[in-house]
């Protein structure tokens, strides 16, 4: 049966970036596979980005698979033998979460070969996606700030594993009461309506996202 793992970049469990994630292994299931949602920043997990100790390089080591001991050893185990890997952020100054980031260093970097750029080490292939959220109101501004380079280069490496893809989700809705914020610089009212309409279908989209990469 297929494995999908989905990892939750946010330090929210149940806000945008959840939801769509949590949407998406609804198509993951409806599509037949087994899945599971790790959260990154639970307080139980206590782990940092490459600690480049080089044993994922090492003649005759285990290649392909971070081995460094902490809480995101068995976590990379679960990521290196998913057929299905979903990843998700918000923006955070620029770029995905911090939390993501050591996640995707501990995962890429296992798999660049030093003997030969070309081939990186694949102990299995699979399908990926990256969900990003973001007060980014649409995709021009989204390019506007490069955010198309800061962004989605990171999420692009998923593709030395097989194909990937990004689902994009503008403009959302931060808060449950606006007031208590300075945000001087956001229009409520037009969020509330984006959350209302554009939301949704976003939802949507992610299910389907996850019933592609199950079907193939």
């Amino acid at each position: 049966m297929t494995k999908a793992l989905f990892i939750n970049g946010s330090p929210r469990k149940n806000a945008n970036t959840a939801q769509l994630l949590k949407r998406a292994m609804e198509g993951a299931t409806e599509a037949g596979a087994t899945v599971e949602m790790v959260n990154l920043y639970e307080r139980s997990l206590n782990y940092k980005g490459c600690m480049s100790c080089f044993a994922c390089k090492v003649k005759g080591g285990r290649k392909g698979v971070c081995s460094f001991p902490d809480d995101l050893k068995p976590i990379m185990e679960k990521a290196v033998d998913a057929d299905v890997l979903v990843c998700g952020s918000p923006i955070y100054c620029g770029y995905p979460s911090a939390g993501l980031r050591a996640f995707m260093e501990r995962l890429i970097f296992p798999a660049v070969n030093y003997s030969d750029f070309g081939h990186p080490v694949i102990n299995k292939p699979k399908r990926s996606a990256t969900i990003f959220t973001m007060n980014c109101p649409n995709m021009q501004i989204y390019k506007d700030n490069a955010y198309d380079i800061l962004m989605d280069t990171n999420a692009q490496q998923l593709g030395m594993f097989g194909p990937t893809e990004i689902l994009y989700s503008f403009d959302t809705y931060q808060f449950g009461d606006y007031s208590r914020y300075d945000t001087a610089m956001l229009d409520e009212g037009r969020k509330a309506e984006v959350r209302r309409t554009q939301f949704p279908q976003d939802l949507e989209r992610a299910y389907e996202l996850g019933k592609r990469l199950v079907i193939g």
